[in-house]
């Protein structure tokens, strides 16, 4: 189509988390000559001021955090196929689960195209969620709700996969497209500590799939060898104040530290030797480009999300299995010792960043995708 598209991307907060922060990117990355971008959100958070400070087109379908089966869907509905239909809005864009059931049906009800991204564990197999701790009940809707999609945007070869083998959705609505950054011109300078510290930064919701408790075990012996290091955790969830408190309790305050949640984690990557994310659960974290963008080292779970995808163990990442403790330490052990080995895997991984995940690269197949969907009408 030759006019610039209308797009309504519909999320359901504008909290800190992963979805949120790529939308955000993808925001920016569009080009407004091509692609006029509103935003559909039910509730404020972190980055709302961002988003406003973009000029972006808000609509603010709730006042409050609702499910899917609440009394507030239908009328969720009807206000977002309503604000479809007077903004002339061409494509629908949903984000997370509950977003992705009411933008969807509004699409449908107003004859819209649908891009269902998929930021969450809605196709990873029940068992493999239950065992790395993530329980989400409305996921058992997913066959119930695959109509509503003309496209799907996977992040990982595994969810694609699972899509296939479920009968879920055919090989041509499937796109895999990974998350994107703005490039750094040049990786950040940064020191890897601060105060005769070497900081293993953590930036990650607290809760069970993020395994924030390997920590507890890695950590002491980690600084038993090398005292300078010191583990720093930031993020907020629900286990935040429990591992708080047992820190404490276990007189770890002097090499493994809860500071909550940080808006500003570009700064905090500056003071990290290396970024530790040691999930069960992932599909591909922004924190994880945040920190290949500045030149900083990723030690990461092995098999998770698109980590052993996108990465070469030793090259451009350290890749790890999160369910051997002792394999962490010794790992953190060795980088702590080899400064040299930190210097080159954090390029390696710079230079992984700006060529895999350009976010302008990102927007442009996501423009892509729009348009063959507008061309088959």
């Amino acid at each position: 189509m030759n006019r610039k598209k209308r797009v309504l991307h519909v999320i359901k907060t504008f909290s800190l988390g992963g979805a949120e922060t790529n939308l955000l990117n993808l925001v920016q990355a569009m080009d407004p000559a091509r692609v006029e971008t509103h935003v559909a959100y039910s509730f404020g958070g972190e980055i709302e001021e961002r988003f406003k400070s973009e000029g972006v087109r808000l609509f603010k379908y709730a006042e409050g955090s609702h499910k899917i089966k609440s009394l507030a869907t239908p009328f969720i509905v009807l206000k977002l196929a309503a604000y479809i239909l007077r903004h002339r809005i061409d494509v629908v864009h949903t984000h997370l689960f509950n977003a992705h059931v009411w933008g969807g049906a509004a699409a449908r009800l107003t004859g819209r195209k649908v891009v269902e991204h998929v930021h969450d564990f809605r196709y990873i197999d029940e068992t493999e969620r239950e065992k790395g701790g993530y329980h989400v009940d409305q996921f058992r809707f997913i066959r119930q709700t695959k109509n509503l999609s003309d496209a799907v945007v996977v992040l990982t070869a595994h969810n694609k996969e699972f899509l296939l083998e479920e009968g879920l959705q055919p090989l041509e609505k499937i796109w895999l497209i990974r998350n994107g950054i703005a490039p750094a011109a040049v990786p950040g300078e940064n020191g890897g500590g601060i105060a005769g510290r070497k900081i293993f930064l953590v930036t990650a919701r607290i809760a069970a799939e993020k395994n924030i408790d390997l920590l507890f075990r890695v950590a002491p012996e980690v600084a038993k060898v090398c005292p300078e290091a010191l583990f720093v955790v930031a993020g907020d969830g629900p286990l935040l104040e429990e591992y708080r408190l047992r820190a404490e309790t276990e007189g770890l305050g002097n090499f493994l530290q809860f500071i909550g949640y940080r808006a500003d984690v570009k700064e905090l990557l500056k003071t990290a030797y290396a970024l530790v994310l040691p999930s069960f659960l992932e599909l591909h974290p922004i924190s994880i480009l945040e920190a290949l963008n500045a030149g900083v080292p990723v030690v990461v779970s092995r098999g998770v999300g698109c980590n052993s995808e996108v990465f070469t163990q030793g090259e451009n990442a350290f890749l790890l299995d999160p369910h051997e403790p002792a394999e962490w330490t010794q790992t953190l052990i060795a980088l702590a010792r080899d400064p040299e080995r930190r210097r080159r895997i954090g390029e390696e991984g710079y230079r992984l960043c700006r060529k895999e995940f350009n976010i302008h690269r990102v927007a442009e197949r996501i423009e892509g995708l729009y348009e063959t969907l507008l061309q088959t009408r």
